[in-house]
């Protein structure tokens, strides 16, 4: 494997996100047709929401493999690496097959003259790679929306529906039923879909839709259930109900109360899969719920002081993540490493997270479309909160680490470029917050 070559495509691939995000089918479906519909020859399981959708997918597709299957997962953004988008039974696309797929895919992109984006290139790559490679199932999340998102080019059976609420209002509209629509469009002809939509005037939205295509809606709280339960501390433990099955005592290694709705889905889902020719038992469901993993959500990766990595940057996301880390997490006080991409109800977040932060430490990510940190500082004054502006996230975490006690909480969080810088220096820098005080790694 030549590195130059692997870096030469990987450059040219990020090169396309100068076009933006760009709404639309036409050329994604121009150019899979070239490459001969890979898409429609995938069994799929198709993931829609404004959050969860991403550990949704994870826990799916962990629940697959339990149960023997090939299963790839497609998901967005990455953390640290292009390649943790595109991944079979979890292992990511090795280098060699990522520069000869770009190749293809670029050559034919030119020949044919068509424009793409990054995200569109990306989800071409990973149908095509999925297909050749022979998956009994891929998990494909969707990126932005659903009705106009490229990856509702393929033909899912089973979609998944895991929230709605306010984000991206510029693509999606700025109400609750607006967005609906979106992501609902992902339901297919006589498809099912599982949703987790408590709100009745939102759902009747996805129930129309639905219906509109004579496809089966189960929704969470309605036709099946979960519930938490006492036990191991360590981890979400829960009940789950749904027809003829009644599992008790489920265990999920991921943090946040809210993840186990996202277990609930998917475990419908892949039991669904039963209809379908599968065979999904109660040891694959336990199995793979224990063997999930999805990282940069309510991740822990220090102890005395915690240092928790989240990737929320919505409000009901952060709203969620805030409500977590007072209930399930001890600490005295809190130090909050904020950036915030523009797009984003920043006074609202700003809002919700001067409740829980103590002190702000703000960097400014992915610039020109993050807020600068002196803009946050400000909102943040009229909350009467200190806060402290940074040239790098470097910067911020050796003046956290100055201050920091043993039993502080550091949370690192608004954004995922941020959580990605985040860890990228954790990964090189093993001791970023050992300042003379006992530092306990979690990685």
């Amino acid at each position: 494997m030549n590195e130059s070559n692997y870096q030469d495509a990987i450059n040219y691939l990020y090169s396309l996100t100068q076009s933006g995000i760009k709404l639309g089918l036409k050329n994604t479906a121009r150019l899979l047709r070239h490459f001969g519909d890979p898409q429609l020859k995938l069994r799929t399981i198709h993931v829609a929401g404004t959050n969860g959708k991403g550990s949704t997918a994870a826990i799916t597709e962990s629940i697959l493999k339990a149960a023997g299957y090939k299963v790839g997962l497609y998901t967005s953004p990455h953390l640290l690496d292009f390649r943790e988008r595109i991944q079979i039974n979890r292992k990511m696309i090795e280098k060699q097959q990522t520069v000869d797929l770009i190749l293809r895919i670029r050559s034919a992109v030119e020949n044919l003259g068509i424009p793409i984006t990054f995200f569109e290139f990306g989800t071409v790559l990973a149908f095509l790679y999925f297909h050749e490679q022979n998956t009994d199932i891929s998990i494909i999340e969707v990126g932005l929306g659903g009705r106009l998102d490229a990856t509702n080019l393929c033909k899912a059976k089973i979609s998944i529906i895991t929230s709605i609420s306010l984000d991206h209002t510029q693509y999606l509209g700025d109400n609750l039923q607006q967005i609906a629509f979106e992501k609902a469009s992902i339901i297919k002809e006589c498809g099912t879909v599982f949703a987790h939509i408590p709100e009745e005037e939102v759902f009747q939205v996805v129930n129309r839709l639905a219906k509109k295509c004579f496809a089966d809606v189960y929704r969470l709280g309605l036709e099946f259930h979960v519930a938490p339960e006492a036990g191991n501390s360590e981890n979400n433990t829960f009940s789950y109900r749904w027809g003829s099955w009644s599992l008790n005592k489920l265990t999920l290694p991921l943090n946040g109360h809210f993840q186990t709705n996202n277990a609930g889905l998917a475990l419908s889902a892949c039991l669904a899969l039963n209809e379908h020719g599968f065979n999904i038992e109660e040891k694959h469901l336990r199995q793979g719920l224990e063997m999930v993993s999805w990282e940069g959500r309510l991740e822990t990766v220090f102890s005395h002081p915690t240092v928790v990595l989240d990737c929320a940057h919505n409000e009901a996301s952060v709203r969620n993540m805030t409500l977590e880390l007072r209930e399930n997490f001890k600490y005295s006080r809190c130090f909050i490493v904020l950036g915030l991409m523009q797009d984003k109800n920043i006074d609202e977040i700003i809002k919700i997270l001067s409740q829980l932060g103590d002190q702000f430490f703000l960097v400014s990510v992915n610039p020109p479309r993050g807020e600068t940190p002196e803009k946050l500082a400000k909102k943040l004054k009229s909350h009467n909160k200190a806060s402290q502006t940074f040239e790098t996230i470097s910067d911020a975490f050796q003046a956290v680490k100055q201050i920091a006690n043993q039993d502080d909480l550091v949370c690192i969080t608004g954004s995922i470029f941020l959580v990605a810088a985040a860890k990228k220096i954790f990964n090189d820098e093993n001791t970023v917050f050992n300042s003379g005080n006992t530092l306990h790694s979690n990685e």
